[in-house]
């Protein structure tokens, strides 16, 4: 008998503990924008792992926006930056999100319509804003190799100081003549690949949808042993009145 208990009492000593951040949403700090507020979040799954990280914007926010040019150089646009909860920073590639407002849209044209640009950031913001333009800083032109970026992916010539060489999907509905609604953006600077962007119009935004996409996925990623987004999405939470933009369905790369 005394075998049998001190045999349990092993088991029970090698148990493991399950993690803090099991089925656990984190926040990051809540930003003004216009008469509401967006912030930032990452959730977890029961063993602790990545499952979603994205950002909300309130409906307030969404029908207050500021129209004023900030003279920022990608056609009238505001930028608002958002840290991100440390807990999803060391699990996932990402540093921060800069959420950009475009009440004209920006070049090219297809995209000349009222949206935001959601940035996922794998730089820090230090890192983001000392990256200058065409003329004055050679990394910008730079890309990356073929296998770091999903196949369908092609440059379209968009070089933006403080956000880098914007590359986009072939097969988009806008690149076949369909207007803008939404689309994904992967974003490099220096040979790396920087960020992921969901690009999404007011319009869209206020039809409340309830959209998940495939985020399409390179042959290789440059930072190894670190979970990943496959799909992204959008939807209108009608008890918090807000919007959410996220990615999720986590794979470790």
């Amino acid at each position: 008998m005394l075998s049998l208990v001190l045999l349990l009492s092993g088991c029970d000593d090698h148990k493991e503990e399950s993690s803090p951040l099991a089925n656990q949403t984190v926040y990051g700090k809540r930003i003004s924008v216009g008469e509401g507020t967006a912030y930032s979040w990452a959730t977890f799954d029961a063993d602790g792992n990545p499952a979603a990280v994205g950002v909300n914007i309130s409906e307030s926010a969404v029908s207050t926006l500021p129209q004023e040019d900030d003279s920022h150089g990608h056609g009238h646009m505001i930028y608002y930056e958002m840290e991100l909860p440390e807990e999803i920073t060391r699990q996932t590639p990402f540093n921060h999100i800069v959420m950009d407002w475009n009440p004209m849209g920006h070049p090219p044209a297809l995209y000349e319509l009222p949206h935001f640009d959601a940035h996922f950031y794998m730089i820090s913001s230090d890192e983001r804003k000392a990256i200058g333009d065409e003329a004055s800083d050679p990394k910008l032109v730079m890309t990356p190799a073929p296998r770091f970026l999903p196949a369908d992916y092609i440059d379209v010539q968009v070089n933006v100081p403080q956000m880098g060489k914007h590359w986009v999907d072939r097969y988009s509905p806008e690149l076949k003549g369909e207007e803008f609604t939404q689309t994904m953006i992967y974003g490099s600077y220096d040979g790396r690949v920087i960020f992921f962007e969901p690009m999404y119009t007011v319009e869209y935004l206020q039809s409340k949808p309830d959209d998940t996409f495939e985020l399409k996925q390179p042959e290789e990623f440059q930072l190894k042993n670190l979970y990943y987004p496959t799909r992204y999405g959008f939807r209108y939470d009608a008890d918090k009145q807000e919007y959410v933009i996220w990615l999720d369905n986590m794979q470790l790369k």
